[in-house]
Order: structure tokens, then sequence, then C-alpha cells
């Protein structure tokens, strides 16, 4: 599979801090109380494996079900094992993130906790990241999700080939990356962060290989329509100006747009005699400007909803507890 970039030998920027810790294992869990069990005796075993030293964190984002309950069973069976606990749903990114603050590893894994992720693929992301690669993504060439969430990908795959300087489309939550490329996220003083994103924004040399793609074990996908959505808007607006610009050249083509239909009625008043517009056309003419005008004041308040959100500097989660 081709690759976004070549990879080439670099000693590795030295760590903030220095490491016992080889491997960080990065969980974010939110009611999988069904599949944690499984996931728990297929990661182990991997991880072991390797021969190195590494430590798993499940960050439960305010699960409602018996999930904490059974990560505190676990990280009692099996001290490696850290649980960290919100107070409540921040959402997958802020848990991804506590994950990110508390990891000790030289090298972090993140994946879903559904199963969709095989653990056993992990060994093949970490060959791949020895290439030279700072961050490698597990894609998936046959994804087992809905028809729906399929094309959410596609879409999204789209969106950052437009708007990422380094072309990079190919992403999954399934990644593994450097410590170093985890403390760079300290620089980007934005609550609202699309990860990914910024990982390619960075510039990092970024690598790919495919990896199986499983169905969900048990439970339902936690992604509806309006969180999806919510994502896009996430993606778009904190990586590009390009709403901003569209609403601009929106502007200036409604108004060329005006200017043409007034010089149409003002020939037309000159050679043929006035005549009074159907009432259809002015209602639907009245609707089609009040749509753009609308969308493009979407488009600003999605900037400024954000903007004030910055600017009141609220905490991107709560912790509860931990362990570990």
């Amino acid at each position: 599979m081709p690759e976004n970039t070549k990879p080439f030998s670099q000693p590795d920027p030295p760590l903030s801090h220095i490491s016992r810790t080889r491997f960080s294992v990065v969980i974010p869990v939110f009611n999988e109380e069904q599949n944690l069990p499984l996931l728990y005796s297929r990661l182990a075993p991997v991880m072991t494996s390797l021969g190195e030293t590494y430590e798993i964190i499940f960050i439960d984002d305010g699960s409602h079900d018996a999930s904490f309950e059974i990560l505190k069973s676990l990280h009692e069976k099996d001290k490696n094992i850290k649980v960290i606990r919100f107070t409540r749903n921040f959402g997958q990114h802020p848990a991804i993130m506590a994950g990110f603050e508390a990891a000790e590893g030289e090298v972090i894994i993140t994946l879903d906790s559904d199963l969709q992720n095989p653990p056993e693929e992990i060994p093949r992301l970490l060959k791949k990241l020895d290439e030279g690669y700072e961050v490698v993504f597990g894609v998936f060439t046959h994804r087992k999700h809905s028809p729906f969430r399929r094309a959410g990908s596609a879409f999204t795959k789209k969106v950052l080939a437009t708007i990422l300087p380094s072309g990079v489309t190919n992403i999954s939550a399934f990644r593994v990356l450097r410590s170093y490329v985890v403390q760079r996220f300290q620089l980007f003083g934005e609550r609202s962060k699309f990860l990914d994103g910024l990982i390619c924004w960075m510039g990092y040399r970024v690598g790919t290989i495919e990896v199986e793609h499983e169905k969900r074990y048990a439970g339902k996908t936690k992604y509806n329509i309006f969180k999806l959505v919510t994502m896009w808007f996430d993606i778009v607006v904190s990586l590009t100006e390009i709403p901003l610009k569209f609403a601009t050249y929106a502007g200036i083509i409604m108004g060329i747009f005006s200017l043409l239909l007034a010089f149409y009625y003002l020939v037309r008043y000159f050679f043929y005699g006035f005549s009074v517009p159907g009432f259809a056309t002015t209602v639907i003419l009245i609707a089609f400007f009040a749509g753009i005008q609308l969308f493009c004041l979407g488009i600003l308040g999605e900037y400024v909803g954000r903007m004030n959100k910055e600017v009141k500097r609220k905490p991107e989660f709560i912790v509860r507890e931990k362990l570990g």
C-alpha cells in the first residue's frame, strides 16, 4: 500500500522525562461492560508477548453500566492496568487526552473498546513504526460499519484531503505514536482538539498499514447522526477557515445575482413596459436568499461558539477517581 511519506532514519527527539515503561495502551470506555472482559483476555497476552514493560490505561467516560466495576476488578487482578474515571460523559477525544496525560510509555497505542480494532494487530503496527515513522494508523480495507458510518468515513476522507497539507486521509482510532508526538499536544491551547488532524498538520512522518476490522462484539455504536455531524463540524472548524471563506463567496455571489436580476428588470421595463413579477417567483427568491443567509450565519455561529468556549477555559474533562 503506498505510504504518505517515505521513512528515513533519524534519532528520536529527547523525551521530557526518563520512562521505565515501553508501551502505554490508551482505551476510552463508555458503556462497554459486555466487551471489557474479552478485550482484556485478548489484549494482555499480546502485550506480554512483546517482552517489554507496558501499562493499559482505561478511561471510563461516564459509563452508566457496570464498566467501572469490571475495570476495578481487572485493576485488582493486574497491576499493569490503570483506570481513570470521569464524573460524566465528556466524549472520546477528551478521554484519549486524559489517557495521554497519564501515559508513561515511550510508545503510545490507542484502540477502541468495542473489539473492532483487533489487539492481535498491535505487533504489526509497532513493526511499521520501527521503519522510521513517528505515527502509524491501522486502516481498514473492509469496514464492518453500517452503510451510514461508511458514508460518513468517506466524507471525512474527502474533507481531510482538502484541508490537510500532508494529504493524509487514511486515519483511524487504531494508532501508535511516539511519546514526543503526544507531548507536543501541550503546545495547542484550544480545548476542542481533533487529534488526528493535528497529528497530520504537525508534519510528523505518518505511515499506514492495512489491518482487519471486526464487527462489534456486543452492544451498540455510540455514534448517531448528531454526534457524527458534530464531529464533522469539529474537524472543519478546528483545522481550517474554509467555511468562513465560503460565507464570503456566497455573499459575493448573492450580490452579483441581485445586480443581474435588477438589470434584467430594468431592461424589461424600458423595452417591454413594467410588469409585476409573479408571487411564486418572489417567494422562491426570498426563501433562497434567506436560506443562504441563515446558513452563513450558522457558520459564523460555529466559530463564535468555539471562541466563546476557548475564552471560558473550561476543562476538557473532570476526573472523579484514579486507580493505579
